[in-house]
């Protein structure tokens, strides 16, 4: 991944939008915001999979469709 990204959420059926501010595995949580310039910036692929592995893991994904956005 050459460039920097952010992970954006849609909910499902709101359709609300916000980006991942940052995540914290240890706690079970993630760190919402609606503003993209303090989204966490992900610089390798990787990253956002772990990201995401765990944002499924704690049942995010049942409500929220996760993509990313340059």
């Amino acid at each position: 991944m050459a460039e920097k990204v952010n992970l954006k959420w849609q909910n499902r059926f709101s359709h609300e939008t916000g980006y991942v501010k940052s995540v914290s595995p240890k706690n079970g949580y993630f760190v919402n915001t609606f503003n993209k310039e303090e989204a966490k910036k992900y610089l390798s692929k990787a990253s956002v999979e772990r990201d995401l592995a765990f944002l499924n893991s704690i049942g995010e994904m049942e409500n929220n469709v996760f993509f990313m956005e340059p």
